[in-house]
């Protein structure tokens, strides 16, 4: 790429150290989608920087006619289009496969232990509490995960992280990964019975074709009453509508999520962004899991 003219999007809080290098090599500039319409360079730009702010579609693209590759620091490629990026020859570099480099990486799945924890504790709630000027600890029993049993979907990188997170804890750790045999924690052969034997669900998948609603109604109707349900992977893994039928129904305890089915689109058309709003027990933090300054430096 050197002297390839290169466009960093999504620039804030940059590695200055990355920075330096690409100025190195490059020709570096730094804009924000509010004003690149208007930014003249961009229809020289040969390498675009991203992050996870937008999806990367055909009327973005159009705005680079010069493009020659998308950068971005992520495992999940989901915001991009990839019909549009091979019609258009642009090649996508990612994290993807970066296996030795990611295994340095535990943000995420710290995330996914901060999310459980503060779900089954009731924390964000009994803060508000106070921060009104409560003090009442009876309204906020939570659960202690001792001899609960954990069910882990995907135990890649991540999913493994967890699974010595929860035995630290003393749960029983069970995992659904058709593609892991692992024989240090215990593997079910089908979906369904990690979804009846867990009083927490954790989610660890990449989205593809095949894990779009992986969990939905027919499977999620199974659960055991009072589960809790964590998904630090990607939204459209989950199906929202059952979830928020069955959150309703108070079949699912609460669920603690990163990510959501609309979250590249309209945050607001999100059934699990309505169930919060509406009073139901749901955490949901903005597709932080990897943003840590030390990762994200990394």
């Amino acid at each position: 790429m050197a002297g390839y003219k290169v466009l960093n999007i999504e620039p804030m809080g940059y590695s200055s150290n990355a920075i330096l290098r690409l100025n190195q090599f490059t020709e570096y500039y730094e804009s924000n989608w509010d004003n690149v319409k208007t930014n003249l360079i961009r229809a020289d730009i040969q390498v675009l920087i991203i992050r996870l702010d937008r999806y990367i579609g055909e009327a973005e693209l159009n705005l680079f006619p010069s493009l020659k590759f998308i950068v971005t620091a992520t495992t999940g490629l989901d915001h991009i289009d990839f019909s549009e990026t091979e019609k258009r020859g642009i090649s996508v570099l990612s994290l993807r496969g970066e296996t030795n480099f990611l295994e340095s990486i535990p943000s995420t799945a710290e995330h996914t232990w901060a999310l459980l924890m503060s779900l089954i504790r009731n924390i964000p709630i009994a803060n508000e509490h106070v921060k009104s000027g409560g003090w009442c600890r009876d309204q906020f029993r939570g659960y202690q995960l001792y001899n609960k049993t954990i069910g882990i979907i995907g135990l890649g990188r991540l999913g493994k992280k967890v699974a010595q997170y929860s035995k630290a804890f003393d749960m029983n750790v069970i995992y659904y990964d058709p593609f892991v045999i692992d024989t240090e924690f215990e593997r079910v052969s089908e979906l369904i019975s990690l979804i009846r034997k867990s009083d927490i669900i954790s989610i660890h998948v990449h989205l593809s074709e095949n894990t779009i609603h992986l969990l939905n109604n027919e499977n999620l109707s199974c659960c055991k009453s009072g589960v809790f349900i964590i998904n630090t992977s990607r939204g459209k893994i989950v199906d929202e509508k059952a979830v928020f039928e069955l959150l309703n129904n108070k079949i699912i305890a609460g669920v603690a999520t990163d990510v959501l089915e609309t979250e590249l689109e309209n945050v607001s058309d999100s059934n699990l962004w309505k169930a919060q709003n509406l009073g139901l027990n749901v955490i949901i933090t903005p597709h932080i899991g990897g943003a840590t300054w030390d990762a994200m430096h990394a």
